[in-house]
């Protein structure tokens, strides 16, 4: 049989997004309708009056006022109009007698709106131009954690699915860069299991980071060679600098304090996520594969936000994840219980944590050179 012609394999590639199209949008009504029974704010202006359903409905908010479709949708009509676009340019569309659901097992939205970094990716021009960030973290590609998502289990599974705080989750290990792109996620564990075995499962299937690249985690995570975290016994989050009012001490101090400013990327995205879809913040009702992919979808459709709509980004400083993920944050004395669950070698070890006193102490010479000049020491 002869290979396809680039013909066929563009009519291929549109079918396909136009599958992939109808598929999202019946995530994102789903999206709407949960959030329409969590939140209904009291308004003296009829507002949910519609009695549409399905694509009149859509219809109804894409031809209403400007501010509907961006309460009801999470983008504006702009960005919908751009989504619509790729997706049928890649051929995703609706079967006559295939559904939706079993055409989209194997085509994972990600491959089109993000990718994996490699070793040539370049570092966002704003953490270049941070001399307290760069170049010590300059083989960083980002931030990397995990966030627990409301789920909806089946009876058998809802043990298994309880996070350390006894509420019913999914764990999601993400990955971001810089400038809040998600670059990688797996979704659908058991809230009871751990960052440090999703990262290490993650690792044995698809998840590649180039050699000598790494991420910023934090004390739930190994220190290994594809991962940098902070010393144990030291401070370490934001909040606790804030508190204590004080300036690090030591280079293991100033190591953490920045580590955590770069790392809090990873917060700050769960964040802007959770509060743009309220749907990550309540169960949803359906079998766990579709409650899998929900996270995902929002999440490349967050990439794509930022993409073409600079003025939705809620990028914020304050904007952690802390009051949306029911797993509480390991301090970095944590004696690493979490991290126990995955089994880094011996001289991986030191390498890693000699990496971190290389950093470490160049950033301490900056930060006495800095106070010299300054008459402060």
């Amino acid at each position: 049989m002869p290979p396809p012609t680039a013909l066929a394999r563009h009519r291929r590639r549109r079918t396909l997004l136009a599958l992939l199209f109808a598929h999202l949008l019946q995530l994102i009504a789903y999206a709407a309708l949960v959030y329409q029974e969590l939140i209904d704010p009291p308004d003296p202006i009829p507002y949910h009056t519609s009695i549409l359903s399905g694509q009149g409905w859509v219809d109804e908010l894409y031809n209403g006022h400007p501010n509907r479709i961006n309460t009801e949708f999470g983008v504006r009509r702009h960005i919908f109009n751009i989504l619509i676009a790729e997706l049928r340019w890649l051929g995703y569309g609706q079967s006559r007698y295939v559904s939706l659901e079993e055409k989209l097992g194997d085509i994972p939205l990600y491959v089109h709106l993000w990718n994996l970094p490699t070793a040539n990716t370049p570092l966002p021009q704003r953490f270049m131009d941070n001399p307290l960030l760069f170049p010590f973290f300059e083989n960083a590609l980002g931030g990397i954690d995990g966030t627990h998502i409301p789920s909806w289990p089946s009876k058998e599974d809802r043990q298994l699915q309880r996070d350390r705080k006894g509420q019913v989750s999914q764990n999601v290990l993400c990955c971001c860069s810089f400038d809040m792109r998600f670059q990688y996620a797996v979704t659908g564990y058991d809230g009871s299991a751990a960052d440090a075995t999703m990262f290490s499962q993650s690792r044995m299937e698809d998840f590649r980071i180039p050699e000598g690249k790494y991420y910023l985690a934090d004390a739930g995570f190994p220190n290994c060679k594809a991962l940098l975290v902070p010393y144990r016994g030291v401070r370490y989050h934001l909040n606790e600098w804030l508190r204590s009012n004080q300036s690090p001490q030591n280079p293991q101090e100033l190591f953490n304090l920045r580590h955590a400013q770069a790392r809090n990327v990873i917060e700050r995205i769960f964040g802007v996520l959770k509060s743009r879809w309220g749907v990550l913040r309540a169960p949803l009702k359906y079998d766990m594969e579709i409650q899998a992919r929900v996270p995902v979808a929002l999440m490349a459709i967050h990439n794509l936000i930022l993409k073409y709509d600079l003025e939705e980004d809620k990028e914020s400083p304050d904007n952690e994840d802390d009051a949306y993920d029911p797993m509480p944050r390991l301090d970095a004395d944590t004696d690493g219980e979490l991290a126990s669950s995955m089994v880094v070698p011996l001289e991986e070890q030191a390498e890693a944590e000699q990496r971190r006193d290389l950093i470490a102490n160049a950033m301490w010479e900056q930060h006495v050179e800095y106070l010299r000049s300054q008459n402060r020491m």
